[in-house]
């Protein structure tokens, strides 16, 4: 009984890898240069999608099979019908748990912002990139080995002579231990709901359900990232008022100064330029202030945007100047823009995401001493953050800015 459960996840597991590959998000993640981890077995490398694929086969496993077998014995028990092709024993997550993790994986905002660095375990390193000098000038600020090369602007080169030494600069993989957290969200609701449904429509309420969990799971995983990623924007801000000048009154003089907001944005993403010597890739912000933005002139909708109009929650909708991608988060702090850099690979980025259990459903249990109201549980673990970190443990100097929009 248990192994033809598992044999069926593994093949679903196939399916999921297949659908990726079909899709393009495999060769697209092969592109960019993602994490990826070697297999010490075939010494194949395994990408992100298959490890969170096999982390949740590993869950169900593991720690599924007590379940499974508890509920095999009272099946078994003597009185209670028990056929050959009885399927009740097997639990309903493992069904839809993977083709939900690829659901939560492909529509996370948080993949384009942040570095994306799968953990096979609880705890685990994540990996990034630094520049760093190696020798110390007391007078510039530069201590060698430790301080990076946007953290200070040397002052000059010492000229090399015979028998003089060459200062240098090294670049080194550097390494963060981090543990992930459990995030927990529960859906419930009534026996009389759960047969009304069936009874009026045919459909199955608990199946209706798990969709709107995962899309809970989406949201929320976001919010934690973007949250983390505004909490620590280190390159600076600027400000930009959003009153007119008294002697704008005209249209025309209004739409001349709405077009100073895209100034303020590229002047935020100087700051980011002075710290990362590369220009942001995205920019973020409420529905409010991409109003102001999509009515500028270089401001581009992405025809592949248009189909997530009608999505609840954070969406990708074009770009503003050919340089920056645009997305909007109706729960983003007002009157706020926040810049960032994804690099092209894993190695530069300016926040991590690191998934160990993207997505874990419960069974349906009951919730309450009159036995009418169910309810099926959901966890997440990851961990996430801010990057690069100082020695002292806090972001500096990273690829994060941010506008303001002031009234005074």
């Amino acid at each position: 009984m248990f192994e033809n459960v598992f044999k069926f996840l593994e093949l679903q597991m196939q399916e999921m890898l297949h659908l990726d590959e079909v899709e393009g998000y495999t060769e697209r993640q092969r592109q960019r240069g993602d994490f990826a981890v070697q297999d010490p077995v075939s010494g194949r490398s395994i990408g992100l999608r298959e490890m969170l694929y096999a982390n949740s086969l590993s869950w169900i496993k593991n720690e599924s099979q007590k379940v499974l077998y508890q509920d095999m014995q009272r099946l078994s028990a003597p009185g209670v019908l028990n056929e050959a092709t009885l399927s009740t024993g097997i639990a309903t997550f493992p069904t839809s748990i993977l083709p939900a993790v690829r659901r939560i994986y492909s529509n996370l905002i948080a993949m384009d912002l942040v570095s994306v660095q799968p953990l096979t375990t609880p705890t685990g390193y994540i990996y990034w990139l630094d520049h760093v000098y190696t020798d110390t000038k007391a007078d510039e600020s530069i201590v060698g080995g430790t301080t990076r090369l946007d953290q200070v602007r040397p002052k000059q080169y010492a000229l090399s002579g015979e028998a003089t030494t060459i200062r240098g600069i090294q670049y080194k993989l550097t390494k963060k231990l981090i543990e992930t957290l459990n995030y927990k969200l529960k859906a419930d609701w009534t026996i009389e709901a759960e047969q009304d449904l069936k009874s009026q429509w045919k459909m199955d309420l608990e199946s209706e359900i798990i969709p709107q969990v995962t899309e809970e799971v989406i949201r929320e995983t976001d919010k934690v990232i973007i949250d983390q990623l505004l909490a620590g924007a280190g390159a600076g801000n600027v400000n930009w008022n959003t009153n007119y000048p008294t002697a704008d009154a005209t249209t025309t003089d209004r739409k001349s100064y709405d077009a100073t907001l895209y100034g303020a944005v590229l002047d935020a993403n100087q700051l980011i330029i002075e710290k990362k010597f590369i220009n942001a890739s995205w920019l973020i912000t409420t529905p409010a202030v991409y109003t102001r933005l999509s009515k500028l002139e270089n401001f581009n909708i992405d025809p592949l945007a248009i189909g997530q109009i009608g999505n609840i929650g954070r969406r990708y909708v074009g770009t503003i100047g050919n340089i920056f991608k645009v997305y909007v988060d109706p729960w983003f702090t007002a009157n706020k823009i926040l810049l960032g850099v994804k690099g092209d690979s894993w190695k530069y980025a300016v926040g991590y995401y690191s998934p160990y259990i993207p997505l874990f459903v419960s069974e349906k249990y009951i919730r309450n001493d009159d036995f009418t109201q169910f309810a099926r549980g959901a966890m997440s673990r990851f961990a996430s953050g801010v990057l690069p970190e100082l020695s002292t443990g806090t972001a500096t100097n990273n690829g994060l800015a941010t506008v303001t929009l002031v009234s005074t």
